[in-house]
Parts: C-alpha cells; structure tokens; sequence
C-alpha cells in the first residue's frame, strides 16, 4: 500500500487542463466559500494520502450519483385502492413503517422491525450492497421523495437462500414505529384478507389489497440473478410489482406475516417469504448462500492485467499562483485523471479531493478535510452532472460515507 506525502504548501487546480479552480468555478457560491473560512484548522507541517483509499472515495460518490439516480423514478405517495374506514385507518397507521429502500441497481422496500433501526426487507433489493439509501414516509400524503431525504444503513446480514435481508439505519430518526410481528399458524388461513404497501415501479407507498390463496412450505423457485430459492411462501392474490420487494404483507390488525418477495407468471399469482422464516432468519448467525441454478460463463469486472494496486500519479504542481498544490490521479488506469488532490498554502483551508466520475474534466463530488488529518468532515455531489451542486453530505467521526444529507441549496441559504 503506498503513502504519499504532501508537503503543506499546496492549494486547489481542478480535475483535467480545462477545468477552473474551486474558487473561480462557478460550481462554488459565495456563501458556501465564506462557511469554509469560518472553520479554523491546525497548522500541520505535513499530509499524508493513503493513495489506494482514493478508490473507496470514489467508490462512495459513485454510489451516491447512483442512488440519487434511482430515487429519480420514484413518483409521490400513492395510497390507492383504498376501500372503507378500515382499510383506510390500517394504511395511516401502517405506512409510516414501512420504507423505501434505494440500491444503485433500484429501488425496494422494507419494514422497520424495531427502534434501533433495523430494517427487514429481500436479499435481492440489497444484492451486492454493504449500504443503502432509506427514505422514511413523508408527513403530507402525495410529497415526492428528494435526495436529501435519503438516510444511510449498513447491511447487517441476510440469507440468499430465503431471500431475506437485514439492514440498520447509521442515523436514526425520532418516533419510528416498529412493525410487529405476526404468527402463521394463529393470524392466518386460506382465504383471508391481506394488505400490503410498498412502491412498485417507483409508484411510493402504494397500498394494496387482497386475500391469501395458500401457504406453501418448503417452496421452491428461480430468481433474476439465477440463485436456487426455498422458503414457506404465502400465496396471495394481493397485487404486487418490482418496487414492492422487500415491503410487508400483513393482517388485518396490521401485524407482518410475510415479506413481499416474487410473482409468477399467471394471474395473481404473488408470494411472500413467510413470518416464519424471517423468526428464523433473525435468529441466525450464519449466513446461508443459495447455489446457482445453471453456471454463468460472464466474468466479474477485473482491474486491467497493467493497473497497479496504486492510483498512478498523472501531475503534480501548483496553480498558477502557486497558492495551491494540486496531484491528479487515474484510479481506473484509463489514462484519464479521475480525482485532484488540492492542498493550499494557506493553512486555513482545507485540504480538499475533487473527483470527475464522468469524464467531463469538472468535478462532481468534492470531499473536505478542514483538519488536514485525513478527517472528512463535508462533501458536495453533483448528482446529475450539470454542473450545479445538488446535495451536502455531513460525515460523522471523519468517516468516508455521509451519515446525513441535506439540498445544497437549503444548506446555503442557512450560510
């Protein structure tokens, strides 16, 4: 692993030739400059840059542009098919449970289990996430979800086998409410209503209604990503679709006896993991892994034969005012410049990493290190690439990922 050391008589260039600077660019607004000046740092002599860690910061903003790119296809609440007083009370006291969940590959659903945070939801809405983006249930019916509504989880544990997952929020709001659990053997039988509320095809907190068609012990069944499934499954004719995944089926009196998880081809033919094997699940500390159901001959993503464990240096010198040091690095070995390490002369400023994730030379996520101790205290991600700010992440103990974002715009008018 290699280390590189700055000396502390550096400032800010910006990724590729033709990009300003981040103080002339139009990208950073008066008043975002003037909180930098506000926050004092310590005169250290030197920095040193963990230079393979520069792929996790890139990692993270990718991730970051991504989950802000799913949450665009989610639509406002839709509380529909709404029959009678019950129905109707059972979705107010119920959706406020119930969350969106938000994967670079898409977008899920969950259901908070207790108040430390804990989310269930399938093991196919988090396939291949160590953290996901959480959005709790607006308080007006019908507010479309924005990006700095997104909270972060880390991915506790899950079972490919039964298809089932457990995440737990890093920053948890006040006053959520837990969803509590059924029993199959005594909530449950052929013919009973069921209830479910999730967001299918981006369509938020949906609400649907139907009746349980039979319960299946030991089901099996194929996913999308070719894994061997099985289960006691629920069989309902409640309708669900892709966006509903992970979501709660439950009872009339509003406790989960299912988690909403595949549909077969044929109509109404809809299934849920069933209550007893989330207990299972829960109880468990081994991780199962479901076998493939035919060999895949696509090869994983590898890093070129000819790209070294380090990012190569591609420049290193100041600015023209020789105020800022600036060192460009390719961390793809693409022969491009993926990310700007800028450390100014002036001891006041922090030492900041601009990173280009898509290879327009400008920078679209910039992290902040006011202490110049490898703490990251700030960010700014431009999560449409055009070249204005959208959101501000607040990072807790320096730590790489956000534990909270807010609009961009909201955190300047407060400056």
């Amino acid at each position: 692993m290699k280390k590189i050391l700055f000396s502390i008589v550096v400032t800010t260039h910006l990724i590729g030739i033709c990009a300003p600077s981040l103080q002339d660019t139009e990208l950073q607004s008066s008043s975002f400059s003037l909180q930098l000046s506000k926050i004092p740092l310590q005169n250290n002599s030197s920095y040193v840059l963990d230079t393979v860690q520069l792929r996790d910061f890139r990692s993270e903003s990718l991730i970051i542009n991504s989950l802000a790119s799913a949450l665009g296809r989610v639509k406002g609440d839709a509380a529909g098919g709404l029959r009678g007083v019950k129905e109707i009370q059972l979705y107010k006291k119920m959706s406020p449970s119930v969350v969106l969940v938000v994967n670079e590959s898409g977008i899920g659903s969950g259901s908070v289990i207790n108040s430390n945070g804990d989310i269930l939801t399938n093991w196919h809405v988090i396939e291949g996430a160590k953290e996901v983006g959480i959005i709790f249930k607006p308080s007006v019916e019908g507010t479309k979800t924005v990006k700095s509504d997104v909270r972060r989880a880390t991915v506790v544990k899950y079972d490919e086998v039964s298809d089932l997952a457990l995440i737990r929020l890093i920053d948890i709001p006040k006053g959520i409410f837990p969803i509590s659990f059924g029993n199959l053997q005594n909530d449950l039988a052929v013919g009973a209503d069921v209830h479910a509320i999730g967001h299918p095809s981006g369509e938020s907190w949906t609400y649907t209604k139907g009746v349980v068609s039979q319960i299946r012990r030991n089901y099996k069944w194929t996913s999308e990503s070719n894994k061997a499934h099985e289960a006691t499954v629920i069989q309902t004719q409640t309708p669900i679709n892709p966006g509903n995944s992970g979501g709660p089926l439950f009872t009339d009196d509003g406790k989960l006896i299912g988690v909403n998880s595949f549909k077969s081809k044929g109509e109404g033919l809809n299934f849920a993991v069933s209550i007893e094997d989330v207990q299972r699940f829960l109880a468990s500390t081994s991780t199962r892994y479901a076998q493939n159901v035919k060999p895949t001959n696509s090869q994983q993503a590898s890093t070129p034969a000819n790209c070294s464990e380090d990012p190569k240096e591609t420049y290193s010198d100041f600015n023209i005012d020789k105020t800022v040091k600036l060192t460009g690095y390719d961390i793809n070995c693409d022969g491009k410049t993926d990310v700007e390490v800028r450390v100014p002369n002036d001891t006041s400023k922090p030492i900041t990493l601009a990173f280009d994730n898509n290879g327009d030379s400008k920078p679209d996520a910039i992290y902040f290190d006011y202490k110049r101790t490898n703490f990251i205290e700030f960010s700014v991600f431009d999560t449409d690439y055009d070249g204005k700010w959208d959101l501000v992440g607040h990072h807790l103990n320096g730590k790489l990922k956000p534990v909270r974002y807010e609009k961009y715009d909201t955190y300047s008018a407060k400056k």
